[in-house]
């Protein structure tokens, strides 16, 4: 089967959690099926995965970065604003010619996000076209322009992703929803049938991600500048929630000098100002395997986690806030603070004072993402959705 991804952003390296699960789904996809992949660059330098450059060939499959003045002028527009994401990426893409010869050489087409659904669907009509969903994308920005402080122009921008993701879930011949949760909000705020949005969870490579020795955490600490003292990660991109989120851990490290509080991705600027910041790493393991502990402190938007769900892989006893735990299964494998310094604070201590209790959270924790978030396991299952999705619409067709 060939299948053409469309993405607003340069998936590969993969430098957030949307790009991560992008990348994960189609590299395994691609063991048996031809996958291509269109996705819109932005402005050297103002974004992780935009200053990658354009053009990039992975095994076993190809990935087309695309820029274009338009495009790219209108991109920039909605990624700097405070919504912070390529909500407006699909103006002018009708007229992306590369999209246009890959629309005529593909089966399927699959669309993520739906900020550049109505043009693919205005380019090819009759393609059998898959909106992968990452979030409910209305009330994820209900909750950024909370933890945003509400600007002045929140209600129209909040409008009209609503109104564009209406029209994305409602004319998508399949709707792929990151959680049963979200599945239903999709069904109820749409009004769409329940037998086309099926759920295609988030996951971890559990493979790669494992707990790790004595010595190669060690290693990990000395390859990072780290001292030989307990760890805590907090991981995430430059989004409001992720900012909220980054200012508890700013206030516990004030209050926990005895504690290393690492934090990468773009969220945070590189520091040692209290908190050991790194920026955007290359490889996401290296900082795993450096930590004891993960904290996620999110109290906005939605969809999953993946670098919780990445954490546990690892083996780190994590502490979340309730929130952060949306559409996620869990049942003891998280420890649940309040959402006071105080109780995170306290909960941390817990781990950190008795070993015993972090070991049983921590292989709790793996076990339930080996068992319920592997990405080989989750990529097989849209595999088999997507080759009778397409045999469906082929019947139709006749």
């Amino acid at each position: 089967m060939r299948i053409l991804d469309v993405s607003p952003r340069v998936v590969q390296p993969p430098a957030r959690g949307s790009s991560v699960r992008t990348s994960n789904l189609l590299l395994r996809l691609a063991e048996r099926h031809e996958v291509r992949q269109f996705s819109q660059a932005r402005l050297r330098g103002s974004d992780p995965e935009g200053s990658r450059g354009r053009t990039s060939c992975t095994t076993p499959y190809t990935e087309l970065g695309f820029a274009s003045p338009l495009a790219t002028l209108a991109t920039e527009i909605g990624a700097r604003s405070w919504v912070r994401a390529p909500v407006l990426s699909g103006a002018g893409l009708v007229f992306a010619q590369p999209l246009r010869r890959l629309l005529r050489w593909a089966e399927v087409v699959v669309v993520e996000f739906p900020w550049q659904f109505a043009a693919c669907r205005r380019i090819r009509p009759e393609i059998p076209a898959v909106l992968a969903t990452h979030n409910v994308e209305a009330a994820k920005f209900a909750g950024y322009a909370e933890a945003a402080g509400t600007p002045p122009t929140t209600r129209i921008w909040l409008r009209w992703i609503e109104e564009l993701e209406r029209r994305a879930v409602q004319t998508a011949d399949l709707v792929l929803a990151v959680s049963d949760a979200d599945r239903n909000e999709l069904i109820r705020l749409y009004d769409v049938a329940p037998s086309r949005v099926v759920e295609v969870p988030n996951g971890a490579d559990t493979v790669r991600y494992t707990p790790a020795s004595l010595a190669t955490k060690q290693a990990a600490r000395r390859a990072l500048g780290l001292p030989e003292c307990p760890t805590v990660l907090f991981a995430g991109s430059d989004v409001p929630p992720n900012r909220a989120g980054l200012t508890w851990v700013e206030r516990l490290a004030a209050r926990a000098p005895h504690i290393t509080f690492l934090v990468t991705g773009a969220v945070a600027a590189p520091s040692r100002n209290g908190i050991v910041a790194t920026g955007v790493v290359e490889d996401f393991g290296l900082a795993l395997a450096a930590a004891d502990y993960a904290l996620c402190p999110i109290e906005f938007a939605g969809g999953t986690k993946i670098k919780l769900l990445e954490g546990l892989a690892a083996g780190l006893p994590t502490v979340a806030f309730a929130e952060s735990l949306h559409g996620l299964a869990l049942d003891g494998e998280v420890r649940v603070a309040p959402k006071s310094e105080e109780g995170l604070l306290a909960a941390l201590e817990e781990l950190v004072a008795d070993r015993e209790l972090a070991r049983r959270v921590a292989a709790r924790g793996r076990e339930w993402v080996v068992a319920n978030h592997d990405w080989c396991a989750i990529a097989q299952r849209l595999g088999e959705r997507l080759e009778e999705f397409r045999g469906a619409q082929a019947l139709r067709v006749r």
